[in-house]
C-alpha cells in the first residue's frame, strides 16, 4: 500500500494548480416562429473577448438546452439549424433555471443549394449522419485518431483497435469519403495524426452501394468518416519517429499521407523491439479485405477450421519479448466520376518469445491423477503478406459494378519446449511446427436499379485456400504409448504432416421489389459449393508400423447448399419489421475408403428483425434467426490426428450439422442535451445437436472425437455501459456478464461444463483548466468454472490511475498505473502484480518536433496471471512479460 501511495504522489505531484472560476448552468429553449420546439439545434457560446468556444449544446425533443458558463462573463451565443437563419445574442453567464432564455429561429428563404455554411458547429445532425467537430472535444493531449475518438461521448476504442459506438462495432473507417486500408479500424486509429482531424462523422445505416441505399435496410452497419483539416487536404502530411533505449531497445515509425481530390496514398512503416505491435498475427488472420459471406446472409454457415497453431492466442502483454516490422501501402484513385480504383499491400514480420508456468486440472473421471504443472518456453516467428485490388464502376446512380481480388500468405514457425510434471513424473517435450498458408479470393458484384420499383443484384465469388501445417514432436518419455507405435530412437521422435486444399464457389441473386415508401420485398436465390481435399500422415523415420490407414488420411469432402427465400421489410410508425424465411437443400459427400457417404436434407430457416425507434436518439432492436452450421473436412477424418503433445483426435463420419437459435436484444440511448449515453444488450444462443467432443483418458493423455450432443447447449451474454458528464467530471460504468453451458462425454460419461464470467468497471475522469487530466477507475473480473468433477473460482481486482499533466505549455507528463490482486476464491493461490508506465514529452507550440522519454514497466514486474477454461481443461497461468526499459525518441510532423 505504501508503494501505491508513493506512486500516486509521484503521478499527481506538480508545481502549480489554480481553482477554476465558478461555473453556472445557463438554460434555454429554441423555438421556431410558430413557437414549436426545435430538436437537434446547435447552441454555442463564444467568449466575447477571445471568440473561442466555451460551451455548446444540442437541443432535445422539447427544444431545451443548457450551457456551462463562467459566472458574470459576457458571451456571444449563436444557434443554428438546417433551413433556419442563424440566431446571435449577447448574454451574461448567469444561473437561470427558473427563467430559461428563449431563442426564436426564423426560416431561411434561401434554397438549400444556395446556402453557404459560414461556421461549423461542434455537433451537426443530418439524417443518419452525426458530425462532431474534433476541437470541441479535444483536451490538448491527443496524438492519434484513437485519442480523438475516445473524447467523443458514446465512442470507445478497445486495445485491438476496434471502434464501438453505443456498443455497435464500426465496420469501416473512411478518410474524406475514401476507405483507409479498406476500412481497417486498427490501422486507422493508431496511425492517423490527431492534428489532421477536422471532424468525425458517424454514418449510421451505412451503405457503400449506391443503388441499394434507398432501401434503408442497413441498420446493422456503422462507419465513420474522418474529415481532414483544410491545411491537410491536397498535400502530403504525416510524421516520422525514431528512438533508442538501453539494452539494445529501438523503435522507428513513419506515417505518410498524400491526399488530393482524385487520389490518396497512405504509407505506414514500423520496426521496434519494445513490444509495440503495429500489425499482429491476430490482425493478419482476421483481415478479410472486406469480403462478404453470401451464405451466412440466408442462415447457413460453413466455416473452415483454422490451423494457425498458437498465433491466434498471442497477446502482447503475455510475451517475454516482441520484435516486429511492418510495411503497408494503401491507394485510392478516382480518374473520373464513374471509376474508383483502390487497393493495399501489407508485409509484416514478428519474432516473439513467450514463457509461462501453469497449474492445470484436467476434467476427467480420475480425480487422483488429473493435475499437471506445465512449464513452457516458446519462440514464434512469422512473415506475412496480404494484398487487395478493387475496381468500382458507377456509370449512374442506379448501376454499380465491383470487382475484388484479395490474396494473403504467410510463413509461420512455432518452437515450443515443455516440461510436464504429473504427480512427480516429468517429461521434456519439444514441438517444432511450421506452415505456409495461402488464401486467394475473387469477387464480382453487380447492382442495378431497373426503375423506381425494382432493384436487382448478382454476386459471385471464388476462393482458394491451402493449409499445410507440419509438426515434429520429441520427448523423453513415449507419447500416446498405447495408441501410437513410436519407438525410442535417441528420444521418442515423430512427425505429423497435413495438407488441406479448399475450393469454395458462391453465387447469389437478389430482386428487391418496392411496394411503396414503407414496404418492400427481397427475393433471394443462391448456391454455395465447397470442395476440400485432405492428406495427413504420422511418421517416424524407419518405423513401418505407422504406414497404416489408421494413421493417415487421403480423401475428398464435398458440401453444397442451394437456397431460396424472401424477406419483407415494413415500416409501421416507429417500428421497422423485417421477417424472412429461406429454404435450403444441403448435401455432403464424404469420400473416405471405398464408399461415398452421402447425406442430404431440406431445412427451412426463418429470421425476424424488429427495430423500435423510441426517439431519434433512443432505439430498441430485437433479432432472431435460426442458423444451420456445418463442419469442414477435419471433423470427419477417420485417420488419427495429433492435436498437441497429449491429445489425439479422430473424426466422425456420422456427424450432422448443429442448429443455432440466436436471440439478440439491443438498447441504445444517448442525449447530447443531458451529456449522457447508455447502451446494453442481451444475446442468447440455444444450440441443438451441438458438435462437441467425446474424450477417452489414459492418465493425462486423451483421444477425442467429435459427436453430436443430445442435450442442448446454451450461451447467454449481457453487456451494458453508462456514461455521464457533470461539468468537468465524467463518470462511466460498464458490465459484461457471460454464461455458457455445454455437454461432452468423458470416458463415456456425460459431463456438463459451466462457465460464468463477470466483469465490472467504473471510472471517474476530470479535466481541469485543460492542464490536468485524471482518471481513477476500478475493474473486477470473476471467472467461475464447474464440471462434473471439478469446480474453480478466480477473481482479479484492478484499481487503476491515468494522469496527464501539462506542467508547462511545452512540457507534458503522462503516466498510467495498474494494480492487480489475482486469487483463487478458495484461498489456494494468490498473486499481486502491478504495472507503472510514464512518459515525459517536450514539444513547443506549433513546433513539428516532439521529444519523448518513456519508461515502461517501471516497477519491473516479472509476470501476470490469467486463467482459462475448456470442456476438458481448467488452468491458471503465469506469463512472464518484458522487463523494465527506457527509450528516448524524436518525432517530426511533416
Amino acid at each position: 500500500m505504501n508503494r501505491i501511495i508513493v506512486i500516486l504522489i509521484m503521478m499527481l505531484g506538480w508545481n502549480h494548480f489554480t481553482l477554476a472560476q465558478q461555473t453556472v448552468n445557463f438554460s434555454g429553449v429554441v423555438k421556431d416562429s410558430l413557437l414549436r420546439p426545435v430538436e437537434l439545434a446547435n447552441v454555442v457560446a463564444y467568449h466575447a473577448e477571445t471568440d473561442r468556444i466555451t460551451s455548446y449544446a444540442v437541443t432535445d425533443e422539447e427544444g431545451r438546452f443548457y450551457l456551462k458558463l463562467e459566472d458574470g462573463t459576457t458571451y456571444v451565443m449563436r444557434s443554428t439549424f438546417i433551413g433556419y437563419k442563424t440566431s446571435q445574442d449577447t448574454i451574461i453567464g448567469r444561473a437561470n433555471e427558473n427563467n430559461p432564455y428563449v431563442i426564436t429561429l426564423k426560416e431561411s428563404v434561401k434554397k438549400l443549394q444556395n446556402i453557404t455554411i459560414e461556421e461549423e458547429f461542434p455537433v451537426m445532425i443530418s439524417g443518419d449522419t452525426i458530425s462532431y467537430k474534433a476541437d470541441a472535444f479535444n483536451k490538448g493531449n491527443e496524438r492519434k485518431l484513437e485519442d480523438v475518438l475516445e473524447n467523443i461521448p458514446g465512442i470507445d476504442v478497445d486495445e485491438n483497435g476496434e471502434i464501438k459506438i453505443q456498443g455497435k462495432t464500426v465496420e469501416k473507417v473512411l478518410v474524406d469519403g475514401k476507405e483507409f486500408f479498406e476500412g481497417d479500424t486498427k490501422l486507422a486509429v493508431q496511425n492517423i495524426p490527431s492534428n489532421a482531424v477536422e471532424r468525425v462523422q458517424v454514418l449510421r445505416n451505412f451503405s457503400d452501394i449506391s443503388p441499394m441505399s434507398s432501401l434503408g435496410n442497413n441498420e446493422d452497419r456503422l462507419a465513420i468518416n474522418i474529415q481532414l483539416a483544410e491545411d491537410k487536404k491536397n498535400m502530403t502530411f504525416g510524421d516520422v519517429e525514431a528512438g533508442v533505449g538501453l539494452d539494445g531497445r529501438y523503435l522507428a515509425h513513419a506515417n505518410l499521407f498524400r491526399y488530393t481530390p482524385k487520389s490518396t496514398v497512405n504509407f505506414i512503416g514500423d520496426a521496434n523491439n519494445i513490444g509495440r505491435q503495429a500489425f499482429t498475427p491476430r490482425d493478419y488472420f482476421r483481415f478479410m479485405g472486406g469480403m462478404r459471406n453470401m451464405m451466412s446472409q440466408s442462415g447457413s454457415n460453413f466455416s473452415l477450421t483454422d490451423d494457425n497453431m498458437g498465433f491466434m492466442n498471442l497477446q502482447n502483454d503475455r510475451a517475454r519479448s516482441v520484435d516486429t516490422e511492418l510495411g503497408a501501402l494503401n491507394f485510392n484513385y478516382v480518374p473520373n466520376k464513374k471509376w474508383n480504383l483502390s487497393g493495399f499491400g501489407i508485409v509484416s514480420g514478428a519474432r516473439t518469445t513467450l514463457q509461462s508456468l501453469s497449474d492445470r486440472t484436467y476434467v476427467n473421471a480420475n480425480e487422483t491423477n488429473n493435475k499437471e504443472i506445465l512449464s513452457t518456453s516458446e519462440y514464434q516467428k512469422n512473415v506475412s503478406g496480404l494484398a487487395k485490388f478493387k475496381a468500382k464502376y458507377t456509370p449512374n446512380a442506379d448501376t454499380q459494378l465491383e470487382y475484388e481480388l484479395f490474396a494473403k500468405g504467410s510463413t509461420l514457425t512455432d518452437n515450443i519446449n515443455r516440461i510436464s510434471d504429473n504427480l512427480g513424473i516429468t517429461n521434456a517435450i519439444s514441438d517444432e511446427a511450421d506452415q505456409k498458408p495461402v488464401n486467394v479470393r475473387q469477387r464480382l458484384d453487380a447492382y442495378i436499379g431497373l426503375n423506381d420499383k425494382n432493384i436487382v443484384s448478382m454476386e459471385a465469388s471464388y476462393e482458394y485456400n491451402r493449409q499445410n501445417p507440419f509438426s515434429n514432436y520429441t520427448s523423453d518419455r513415449p507419447l500416446f504409448a498405447s495408441t501410437l507405435p513410436i519407438v525410442d530412437t535417441d528420444g521418442y521422435n515423430f512427425q505429423q504432416s497435413k495438407s488441406i486444399v479448399t475450393h469454395q464457389q458462391e453465387f447469389a441473386a437478389n430482386w428487391y421489389y418496392i411496394l411503396n415508401r414503407t414496404n418492400h420485398l427481397n427475393f433471394r436465390f443462391g448456391n454455395s459449393y465447397v470442395n476440400q481435399r485432405m492428406e495427413t500422415s504420422i511418421d517416424q523415420v524407419g518405423n513401418a508400423a505407422l504406414d497404416n490407414e489408421n494413421y493417415r488420411n487421403n480423401f475428398t469432402y464435398l458440401f453444397s447448399d442451394v437456397y431460396a427465400g424472401v424477406n419483407w421489410r415494413s415500416r409501421l410508425g416507429k417500428f421497422i419489421i423485417n421477417p424472412g424465411i429461406y429454404g435450403h437443400r444441403f448435401r455432403t459427400i464424404d469420400k473416405q475408403g471405398d464408399l461415398d457417404l452421402i447425406a442430404e436434407q431440406v431445412r427451412w430457416l426463418p429470421e425476424l428483425t424488429v427495430n423500435f425507434d423510441i426517439q431519434s436518439s433512443q432505439t430498441l432492436r430485437f433479432r432472431y434467426n435460426l442458423e444451420a452450421r456445418f463442419m469442414d473436412v477435419q471433423k470427419v477424418a477417420q485417420g488419427l490426428l495429433v492435436q498437441n503433445y497429449n491429445n489425439l483426435y479422430v473424426g466422425n463420419q456420422n456427424l450432422s450439422n448443429s442448429t443455432f437459435h440466436n436471440f439478440n436484444l439491443n438498447y441504445t440511448n444517448y442525449s447530447l442535451f443531458s451529456h449522457f449515453s447508455i447502451y446494453g444488450g442481451l444475446n442468447y444462443q440455444r444450440i441443438l445437436d451441438n458438435i462437441n467432443e467425446s474424450v477417452e483418458y489414459e492418465n493425462l493423455e486423451r483421444i477425442s472425437t467429435s459427436i453430436n450432443v443430445i442435450d442442448p447447449n446454451e450461451m447467454a451474454m449481457f453487456y451494458g455501459n453508462f456514461e455521464k458528464t457533470f461539468k468537468k467530471l465524467k463518470i462511466s460504468t460498464g458490465a459484461n456478464i457471460y454464461y455458457s453451458s455445454t455437454t461432452n462425454l468423458i470416458n463415456q460419461i456425460a459431463n456438463k461444463n459451466e462457465s460464468y464470467t463477470q466483469q465490472y468497471e467504473v471510472s471517474l475522469e476530470t479535466n481541469l483548466l485543460q492542464m490536468f487530466t485524471l482518471e481513477l477507475g476500478y475493474e473486477r473480473t470473476n471467472n467461475q468454472y464447474s464440471s462434473s468433477s471439478t469446480s474453480n473460482d478466480y477473481l482479479n481486482d484492478q484499481p487503476f490511475v491515468d494522469v496527464d499533466i501539462k506542467i508547462r505549455p511545452w512540457l507534458t507528463l503522462s503516466s498510467d498505473y495498474r494494480y492487480n490482486n489475482y486469487r483463487a476464491a478458495d484461498g489456494s493461490s494468490q498473486s499481486t502484480y502491478e504495472f507503472f508506465n510514464a512518459a515525459l514529452r517536450v514539444q513547443k507550440e506549433k513546433s513539428p518536433w516532439l521529444f519523448t522519454l518513456q519508461g515502461t514497466n517501471l516497477l519491473d514486474t516479472e509476470a501476470i496471471r490469467r486463467d482459462s477454461f475448456s470442456d476438458n481443461l481448467v488452468g491458471t497461468y503465469s506469463y512472464f512479460v518484458q522487463p523494465r526499459y527506457f527509450t528516448f525518441s524524436v518525432k517530426y510532423d511533416i
